[in-house]
C-alpha cells in the first residue's frame, strides 16, 4: 500500500503489545506451559521498560513491562491498562507516511518519529484515527530487515 504521492508504505504487520506489570510470569507461560520461541526481556533503559518478545508462528506478541516509574508503561499500568495495548504495522517511508496521513486530517500523536526497541523508529496514530485502536507504525533499521 503506498501514500499518496510518495514511497511511503505500510509493509505488513508487526506485533501487537501487551502491556503487563511483570514479564517473569508471561515468559513462563508462553515458553514452558505453550512452548513458543521466547526472546528476552530485554531492559530499555532509555524508554524505561523491558521488553519480551514472543513468537507464535508469524504472529509476534511484544510484551511490556515498566521499568521506571516515569515511563509511559508504568502511567498506563497505573491506568489499568493492562492487556492489549497496541497493533503495530511495520512501514518503510515512515517520514513521508506522517506527512501524507496529516495531509489527509489524520490524527497522529508522534507527528515527529521517536525512537522504540531495538533502534527502531516508531510513531503513534491517535486512537480516534480508528475509532478506538491504538496503531503503531514502525519503521525497522535497515539491518534488521
Amino acid at each position: 500500500m503506498s501514500a499518496p504521492g510518495g514511497e511511503a508504505r505500510v509493509e505488513g504487520f508487526a506485533h501487537v503489545g501487551i502491556i503487563l506489570p511483570d514479564l517473569q510470569k508471561a515468559a513462563t507461560l508462553f515458553s514452558k506451559q505453550l512452548g513458543l520461541e521466547v526472546e528476552g526481556p530485554h531492559e530499555e533503559p532509555e524508554l524505561g521498560l523491558s521488553v519480551l518478545w514472543v513468537k507464535a508462528g508469524e504472529t509476534v506478541l511484544e510484551c511490556i513491562a515498566p521499568t521506571s516509574p516515569d515511563s509511559r508503561a508504568a502511567a498506563a499500568v497505573q491506568r489499568g491498562e493492562v492487556g492489549v495495548h497496541h497493533v503495530a504495522l511495520r512501514v518503510q517511508g515512515l517520514d513521508e507516511l506522517l506527512q501524507a496521513l496529516s495531509q489527509a486530517g489524520v490524527p497522529i500523536r508522534d507527528t515527529t518519529p521517536r525512537r522504540g526497541a531495538h533502534g527502531t523508529r516508531i510513531s503513534f496514530l491517535d486512537p480516534e484515527a480508528s475509532a478506538g485502536a491504538l496503531i503503531e507504525l514502525i519503521e525497522e533499521r535497515p539491518d534488521e530487515r
